[in-house]
Parts: structure tokens; sequence; C-alpha cells
């Protein structure tokens, strides 16, 4: 079998829809997701393009895995320039949408121009059909799920990809929502409202079949019984990902009072033990992905009090160290709220929590004045306070403008703060303490979309795996690097990297193999990951992007953390340089971070 997949174009402002089949040497070279995204974007995208015009390209991939009936096989990219950050922007989202708009025909999804009125776009059996959305405007995320739902479901369930009413504003914080779960950085629900683009609704009936059925139902099992057996995956499935909350703690790395310190004394109240416990009936409450066996999302419910009746997918670590540790709210419950509002509104909670944070402390310095606060007594542990500010941020009344954009314009628009400001390129910074992990550090200054744990996570190996010293920058270019690929590989097979908890590389590229018949040996997957992770730096530098903005924020490079096990620790700037220096050389780049021409060439670029 030759692996094929087909890609649907819509037009916009022309209203026009059609679809292509993606050549074979294409998918073998950037596999889908990401790198699919990526080779899209960067040939087709004009330099200095308007994130917010209708010129800008908003892309929705899936891998070759993604439908596949092994575990984790559900993971789709949605990709475009950023309104936050002005560089390439991808986010990832599991669930159910992506294996449904494979069974409906599509690889992927290249979205170009914008509808003069609220528009819906909905994908069934190889057709698209473009339908008036002005009854959903002003929905919330949640409502217009159900509308979509109702309407399009047949024998099958129609999944669905929405804003609330922070990307129909045009919010830079403003993610996209697919039931429960959110492509929520960089702003890419800011690109759907900007094309007035409400919703995608998708039914197929298509089967996956894999290449190798032998090869596949060998490789899918072993996957099967190694989750079933690993101690992670079942701690997972129990505490989710804030399992992590205490031994992040007790490394000096979780972020609080806007990352001031790496080590809340009261951790313990926002732990997967305790949200176990709290709000997700002994772990019980849980809603996996697609035929997940790991199933680390669970449901929190609020019974009682003020918020009685609130449900809430979540949350998650990265919420609870940001929405919570970081802004001093250490109420498992007023963390679950706000996360409800987040994903009600349509925001990235990384992003707000921060930004928030950023505001209480400019407050505590009396750096913002009272016409920019107007009621709120914003202040690190003030829930009632908290809780407005978030509910602002969506939908857009009292300081919801300065929330809901971000740390960087908040800055500006204050006129201080900068030292503290706790972002890269404009993306807000996730809930693992650079002066904790040096190598993550450089991670967050390099990453191709602005501060991301995921571009890599070094922060396990240099803390908890103690592979390499964590305050020492000796080896860490390589470190990034290579993390960088293998994540590339993960966004761009299809695959969310939890996978990882219970499957091997060895076992990744086995089951990649049964399902497409590509044949390729680790060399060739692992250049497919490099030539992805270049791919998106040549788009940055075309951008205007280079070593002046692969950097950290004041506070990481001139404050010492002031306690806890990272007490003491500060990058500096002479350090980030010389971690810099590293990462460029193992990369191939010049010394000012800019991509080669013999590197280009050597990737087929």
């Amino acid at each position: 079998m030759t692996y094929q997949g087909k890609l649907l174009r819509i037009d916009l402002t022309k209203e026009t829809v059609s679809t292509e089949t993606i050549p074979t040497d294409i998918i073998m070279k950037f596999m889908g997701g990401k790198g699919l995204a990526a080779h899209y974007l960067y040939n087709e995208l004009e330099p200095n393009t308007d994130p917010l015009s209708p010129d800008n390209i908003l892309a929705v991939m899936n891998g070759p895995l993604t439908g596949a009936s092994a575990s984790n096989c559900v993971n789709f990219t949605v990709a475009s320039k950023s309104p936050a950050t002005g560089t390439w922007d991808d986010s990832h989202c599991n669930g159910f949408f992506g294996p449904e708009l494979k069974f409906a025909g599509f690889l992927g999804i290249l979205i170009k121009g914008a509808a003069t009125a609220p528009v819906h776009i909905h994908i069934e059996d190889g057709e698209c059909t473009i339908h008036n959305a002005s009854e959903l405007w002003g929905m919330d995320t949640f409502a217009t799920t159900d509308f979509l739902k109702d309407k399009f479901t047949n024998d099958r369930t129609a999944r669905v990809l929405c804003i609330g009413q922070a990307g129909e504003r045009k919010a830079k914080l403003a993610g996209i929502m697919s039931e429960g779960r959110m492509a929520a950085r960089g702003g890419l629900g800011a690109v759907m409202g900007s094309k007035n683009l409400k919703a995608i609704s998708v039914v197929g009936h298509e089967r996956f079949v894999p290449a190798d059925k032998v090869e596949y139902d060998r490789v899918r099992k072993a996957i099967a019984k190694q989750i079933k057996e690993s101690p992670s995956a079942a701690q997972s499935r129990l505490e989710g990902t804030p399992k992590l909350l205490m031994s992040v703690n007790s490394v000096g790395g979780l972020p609080t009072n806007n990352f001031q310190s790496g080590y809340n004394p009261e951790a313990s109240k926002l732990s997967g033990e305790t949200l176990k416990e709290k709000l997700w009936d002994g772990g019980r409450r849980r809603k996996p992905c697609r035929g997940c066996a790991i199933q680390c999302a669970h449901v929190a419910v609020i019974n009682k009090g003020v918020h009685a009746g609130v449900v809430d997918e979540g949350p998650e670590y990265e919420t609870v160290g940001l929405l919570g540790s970081n802004c001093g709210i250490m109420d498992p419950e007023t963390v679950a709220v706000a996360d409800y509002y987040c994903d009600y509104y349509g925001l990235d909670t990384i992003s707000v929590g921060n930004t928030i944070a950023f505001l209480m402390e400019c407050n505590m310095r009396g750096l913002i004045s009272e016409k920019e606060l107007g009621r709120l007594d914003l202040r690190f542990g003030n829930e009632d306070a908290f809780l407005d500010a978030v509910q602002m941020a969506g939908n857009g009344t009292g300081m919801g403008d300065l929330i809901s954009n971000g740390v960087r314009d908040a800055c500006a628009a204050i006129g201080a703060g900068g030292e503290f400001a706790m972002h890269v390129k404009g993306l807000e910074i996730p809930a693992y303490l650079p002066r904790a992990a040096f190598g993550q550090g450089l991670a967050y200054a390099v990453s191709d979309r602005g501060a991301c744990h995921l571009r890599p996570w070094t922060f396990g190996k240099e803390c908890f795996e103690k592979a390499l010293p964590a305050t020492s920058a000796e080896g860490k270019g390589k470190l990034v690097k290579e993390g960088q690929e293998k994540n590339a590989i993960f966004d761009s097979i299809g695959v969310c990297k939890f996978v990882t908890q219970g499957a091997s590389m060895d076992d990744i590229l086995a089951l990649f193999n049964a399902v497409t018949g590509f044949g390729m040996d680790v060399n060739e997957f692992d250049l497919v990951g490099r030539r992805v992770n270049v791919l998106t730096r040549l788009f940055n530098n075309r951008e205007g992007f280079s070593r002046k903005d692969d950097t950290l924020p004041g506070r990481e490079l001139n404050d010492a953390v002031p306690d806890g096990a990272s007490e003491g620790n500060v990058i500096t700037q002479s350090v980030l340089d010389g971690m810099l220096d590293d990462y460029y050389d193992v990369s191939g780049y010049t010394e000012d971070g800019v991509v080669t021409e013999s590197l280009r060439e050597i990737l087929g670029l």
C-alpha cells in the first residue's frame, strides 16, 4: 500500500472549496501534522503577512497515525502565523476531531481568506459545505459544540472545532476548542475569528486500514501491554498530569507568584493526589481520548458552594501551575472554575495565568493605575478578584482586553514591568521555572513558537532523570536540539506524546511503517524530525527572527531564586549566550541563529 492523503482547500473570501491528493514524496518528507503544515505555510504564505489579515492561512493537519486504533493515535495540529508572537505557530489537540476528519477522507485542511459574515464549515464523507453561522456568533464554546453536534450527528457523532467569544474578539490568547481539548497556544482562535469562522464540524464513515495489518496488530498489542504494565501510566490514570506537581515543587521548579519563586510551601493543596480525591471521585471520573489506554484526562465536578454545578474537564498540570500557584490561588475548586471559564470563552490557561500574575505583581509594586484596575483588588491569592479577572478576559469587560492579549501587550500598555513580564517572543512561559533547569530555559529561548515546554521538555531529564546537571550549561545545546527533533516527529505523525509511557521510539517507528508501508529506517525517521524543526526555524528567520529574539525574561537572567531547592539559581546572560552558541553549533545554524543554505540543501528544503 502507498499511503495517500487528501487535502481540503477552502477560500472563505471566494467561498470556494477544492480537494487534492498530497504527493506521497511530500508525505514521506514531512509526514503530516506539524511537518505538513510547515511545508504548506512556508511555501504558500507571503513573508510579513499580517496574522489577522485574510491572507493568513490556517492549517488543520492530521498525521498518518491519526485515527489508528492503537493507543494515543489521536493527535492533530492547528498551525498558522501567530498574532501573539509573529512567529510560526503550531498547537496540538487530541480527542476525537482529528480521527473523524481522517474518517471523512482528509489528512488536512488549508483555510485562507475571510468571510463577510460569520460562517461554519461542515465536512462529511469527502464533501465540504459552508454555512451561515450568524446564530452561533456570540455563543460560548460549549453551546456552539452542542448546537452543531445536535444538528449534524447521524449514525455517527459529529465532532466539532470552534472558538468562543475571545476568538470572536480576536484576542491574542484565544484558542480553538475541541470538545474539552484545546489547541490553545499562540492565538490561533484569533486567526479563526479574523476569518469570521466560528466552527468546523465533521462526520466520517471511512475506516482505518493499515498497510501491513499483521505487523500493525503485533505492534499495537505490544504497546497496549506495555502501557498496561507501566507504573507511570497507572499514576496518570488516577492523577492525570498534575501527578508532576509535587515533584516539580520539590526541585524548585513550580512557578509561584509570577515566577518569583519555584517553591510553594502549600503545593500539596494542588497536587494530583488532592485533585484525585477532591475533584475526580478518586480518579474514577475520567474522559479519555478515543481509544486511549492511559486515560489521563479527568472531569472535575463542583458539588457545593457558590460554584456548585460547574463541570470542568481538567485541570491539567499547566493549568494548576499557572492559574493556581503562579497566581497564589491554592484552592483546587477555584482553579477548576477558572479553567472552566477559560474553556467556556476559548482562552489559553497558561497565558491567562501568566498575564494575571503579571498584573498582580504590577499592582503589588504600584505600577498599575486605579483606572486600569477598576474595581478589582487584584493581588496574589485573592480568589474573587482572580475569578473576576478570568471572566473579564473572556468577555472583554473591565480589564479584559489588558489580560486577553497577553503579558507583552499588558506590559506595553502599563509602560513598566518588563523585567518580570514572563514571556519569550510574546508567548508566556509554561509551568517550569527556567532557573531550576537551564536546558529548559534554553528550550524556551529557542522554541519556534515562543516559550514552550514541549519544544522540548528537558526538565524531566535534568531534574528527575539527572541525565545532565540541571544548573550546568554543558551539553544543553545537544539536549535541546535532539529533543526538538524527536518532538517534531510526534507532532507530525499524529500521536500523543504520552504514548512514551508505554512505547519506545522503535515501537513508534514500527507502528508508523506498518500503517504507511514506507519502510523507513531509524535514520530516515530521525531526518524527518530534523527537517521539520529546521523548516519552522526557516519560517521565523524569514520573518526577521534570529539570535536577538532567542532570550529569556530579565527575572531569569538577573534574579536569584529566593528559596526552595533552586535557591540562589540564576541563569545569567553569559550562561545563556554559551548555551545558544552550543545549540546553534550542533544544529548547523550560523552564530546568529540563521539556517544556512548548505543545511537547506542537505535537508531538501
